[in-house]
């Protein structure tokens, strides 16, 4: 097992921390941030909820950050990580002009290594929520993942090839296939192309292609783990999503909510998330 390095101080002697606490673990060559949220009295040995951002993003995005607190209001801890995306000690949503060369396999990993983090924490459960694109990639690595306890699924952005294709024609004005077939061609060079949300960005080719594979509805029906799927009611970037999911999935749909769950909708989530992990 990988040594893993707390840089920050994790829980106070005799409780838990009254307030976030940023952490820092650094398994390798880059250092990987994250935010503890533990209400009064309880330490991360009480169990915690590991939370993914969405697209480019990090754990100090609105809906993660309201949602950390909703739950602690709830007596629930959480540890929102940020995935590097390439980016040592990244600590803000992910700049488009830094050259993009990373993978869902490093989201996986990454996630790993919080979740062994936690059991040198002695945390007696641990449970996986996955926000946006985090959803849907949480969905795809959570069955590797045997020791997690449940999954969420908030608001996910699942998306097919088609689907791929018509987000990026919207998004950019012109077509994804023959920037696909382009990055086929030589995998490992790297070319200024638009991704994702980047407008002409440095991009390595296999990470353009990793980008724009399909993280399907299927998935949610397949995460090995008892899962809560939150649907956003007028979801603005994954509308429809409700009726696109397996029949055997049934979400439950926050009527009125945007996709980020803005104002007394972030609530309403986080009190279905805390019923969720509190049934046995």
């Amino acid at each position: 097992m990988r040594k893993l390095f707390c840089l920050a101080l994790l829980l106070a002697a005799g409780g838990a921390p009254a307030h976030a606490e940023p952490v820092q673990i650094k398994p390798s060559l880059l250092r990987l941030n994250g935010n503890l949220e533990l209400p009064p009295g309880k330490t991360a040995s009480d169990g915690l909820v590991v939370m993914v951002h969405g697209t480019l993003s990090w754990h100090g995005q609105e809906t993660i950050a309201a949602l950390q607190k909703n739950l602690k209001a709830r007596g629930l801890g959480s540890l929102a990580v940020t995935l590097s995306l390439g980016v040592d000690d990244r600590q803000r949503t992910r700049r488009c002009d830094v050259v993009h060369d990373y993978a869902l396999a490093g989201a996986k990993r990454e996630v790993g290594l919080w979740l062994e983090w936690l059991k040198g924490q002695k945390a007696q459960h641990v449970d996986l929520l996955g926000f946006s694109r985090g959803g849907a990639q949480v969905a795809a690595f959570a069955p590797e993942f045997h020791d997690v306890r449940k999954v969420v699924l908030l608001a996910p952005a699942f998306a097919t090839s088609v689907e791929q294709a018509e987000i990026y024609k919207r998004s950019f004005g012109h077509d994804l296939a023959p920037e696909i077939e382009k990055a086929r061609e030589n995998p490992l060079q790297k070319r200024t192309v638009d991704f994702l949300t980047c407008k002409q960005a440095t991009v390595l080719n296999a990470t353009f292609l990793d980008g724009y594979a399909e993280l399907p509805p299927r998935l949610a029906a397949k995460t090995g783990h008892p899962t809560l799927v939150i649907v956003a009611g007028k979801d603005e970037v994954v509308p429809d999503l409700a009726k696109r999911l397996p029949s055997e999935v049934k979400p439950v749909v926050i009527d009125g909510a945007d996709h980020f769950f803005h104002d007394l909708y972030g609530d309403d989530a986080a009190g279905l998330i805390a019923k969720f992990l509190k049934t046995e």
